[in-house]
């Protein structure tokens, strides 16, 4: 009997031990975040860097997850703990594309911004390992590269880490829709104001930010989280006008009377643009007004009526790009 309650006694220590060290576990995943950040700037020139945040991916999908905002607001707290950097708190992912740099150039001279933090997170089991990069605006030279680990019982259930199969399976239909695109040197970026796979709480605004390289005609589709498609740009607002190079096209506008305001439901949604340099023969947005200002396509046959939307008048000629963005909304 004696033996019994020692062993049980053993088993109820080692379980304490274990919890014990779990709970450090977990608490030292973001503790330990102002050392590891500043490991990314220990040898570099500059001894303080005011750094602006860009995207946080899932690994190799270039998808946002609810983790991704988690991870932002995680770092966000950590930053002022640092010696080496200071945050920026503008939304700025969107300079991560050389497209859209000259957009941000003066905004960031002028503000005095160093670097760009961001990365890609990895699901690993029993715990998330994410890879955070810091580059330099003004070079885009690499300045470091840190691995931290955050174990699954330190992060909020509500922030799941995956993309779901069905988001994944959207942006496998969505990734490549235009015939021949890429051939030419025609090439169109998208982005939103927070970066390419952003996250945003219910009751923030978006804006979406378009280029291309060359005159081109342009059409932006929306994807809702409940796979209703809608074609946005050109919109009552706009017409079917070519876009000269270099100008970024936003998203709702200066002076456009809507608001891309985040609400449920939640989850991800997608921005889908095509580029052309020869006229689309479909114009779904003839008729639109300030009530209805964008062109609704249903949800039944997303690729389809995409595909059909971007037909050009001459096929098999002209020059075609495309590109694709993607945003999850989460709770506030």
């Amino acid at each position: 009997m004696r033996k019994t309650r020692g062993i049980a006694l053993a088993l109820s220590v080692f379980a304490l031990a274990a919890a014990s060290v779990a709970g450090a576990s977990a608490q030292s995943w973001d503790s330990g975040l102002p050392a590891s950040l500043d490991r990314l700037v220990a040898n570099y020139w500059q001894p303080n860097l005011l750094t602006a945040f860009g995207d946080f991916t899932f690994e190799d999908t270039k998808l946002p997850s609810p983790f991704s905002r988690y991870l932002e607001e995680t770092l966000a707290s950590a930053i002022p703990k640092t010696k080496g950097l200071r945050l920026f708190d503008k939304a700025a992912a969107a300079a991560m594309d050389s497209a859209f740099r000259k957009v941000y150039g003066d905004f960031f001279e002028t503000n005095g911004v160093d670097a760009l933090l961001y990365g890609r997170y990895y699901d690993e089991g029993a715990s998330v390992r994410v890879r955070l990069e810091l580059t330099g605006l003004s070079d885009g030279v690499l300045i470091g590269t840190i691995d931290v680990t955050a174990p699954k019982s330190s992060i909020p259930a509500r922030y799941t880490v995956s993309p779901s199969a069905t988001t994944q399976s959207v942006a496998a239909s969505l990734s490549a829709i235009a015939p021949g695109a890429g051939t030419g040197t025609l090439s169109v970026s998208v982005s939103t104001d927070r970066g390419p796979g952003a996250v945003y709480r219910e009751g923030e605004r978006m804006t979406v930010l378009v280029t291309v390289n060359k005159s081109a005609w342009l059409k932006v589709y929306h994807v809702d989280a409940t796979g209703a498609l809608k074609l946005i740009w050109p919109n009552a607002y706009t017409s079917g006008r070519r876009v000269d190079p270099g100008v970024a096209i936003r998203i709702p506008g200066e002076g456009d009377s809507f608001a891309f305001k985040m609400t449920p439901p939640f989850g991800t949604e997608f921005i889908k643009v095509a580029a052309s340099t020869l006229p689309f023969a479909v114009d779904e947005s003839n008729g639109l007004s300030a009530q209805t200002p964008f062109a609704d396509l249903g949800s039944k046959d997303i690729r389809g009526s995409i595909t059909r939307g971007i037909a050009v008048t001459v096929a098999g000629q002209g020059e075609r790009a495309e590109a694709t963005a993607s945003y999850e909304i989460i709770a506030k």
